[in-house]
């Protein structure tokens, strides 16, 4: 009797433990919403745009962003007098690099499921459980010197982020995630979000820093961010 007795303190033990981290990382998301802007102002976005300029590796590039909720996410550039763009829909993606090729690249349709993400404009985080993803509270760590909370987003497929963010702000300072590169090696991607501003009553990043010295590093800088303006459509195909 005394070891069953154990045995159901231990089971209640943890089904306590596992509802308290629940609440406690759903708090947590909870409270990032809401200095966001909350769920009704982020909801009420169905257009964003940005333009600004990105240092990449020695480079000035000038970067344009228009989002389209759940629909299109593409991304215009012009460097050294050449402009290209990344274009993603919900169905098909193109590329357009003139440095590269002098053609427009159909995405691959593996490449685009993982880019598929940006057509979301309030992010993972926002209703992340009817989203398909499931979240888990990490503890505390100092990220670029503040305090912040560390939470792993996991999608269906296995695939996990870690977010993390400020005890102070609430606010997204940091996500840290493992991307395939060449020849089947993984590399950890690390992102930082700062200087931010409010549009429209919802709080955007103007700073967003790659860390690392590949070509995909560098730091990007917005200095016009605009919410549900109208969005040509052409944008949403290849213009060579």
């Amino acid at each position: 009797m005394k070891n069953i007795i154990i045995f159901v303190v231990f089971i209640l033990s943890l089904v306590l433990v596992q509802f308290a981290n629940g609440q406690s990382v759903n708090d947590i998301i909870d409270q990032y919403v809401t200095a966001r802007g909350g769920k009704d102002k982020l909801a009420s976005i169905k257009s964003v745009y940005f333009e600004g300029t990105r240092q990449m590796m020695g480079n000035e590039v000038q970067v344009k962003v228009t989002k389209v909720q759940d629909k299109l996410n593409r991304v215009d550039f012009e460097m050294g007098g050449n402009t290209g763009y990344t274009i993603v829909t919900p169905d098909k993606g193109w590329t357009y690099i003139p440095m590269m090729s002098d053609k427009v690249n159909e995405i691959p349709d593996e490449r685009l499921k993982t880019m598929q993400d940006q057509l979301d404009i309030s992010g993972a985080l926002v209703n992340y459980s009817d989203k398909g993803y499931k979240a888990a509270l990490q503890g505390k760590e100092t990220v670029n010197g503040k305090e912040a909370w560390k939470i792993q987003l996991t999608n269906a497929a296995g695939k996990s982020t870690t977010y993390y963010i400020d005890t102070k702000t609430n606010l997204l300072i940091q996500t840290r995630q493992i991307v395939e590169g060449r020849n089947n090696s993984q590399n950890e991607v690390i992102t930082d979000f700062s200087d931010y501003k409010e549009v429209d009553g919802v709080m955007f990043p103007q700073t967003m820093t790659t860390e690392g010295s590949g070509p995909g590093s560098g730091s990007m800088t917005f200095d016009k961010i605009e919410v549900n303006q109208p969005v040509d459509e052409k944008l949403y195909k290849p213009s060579n």
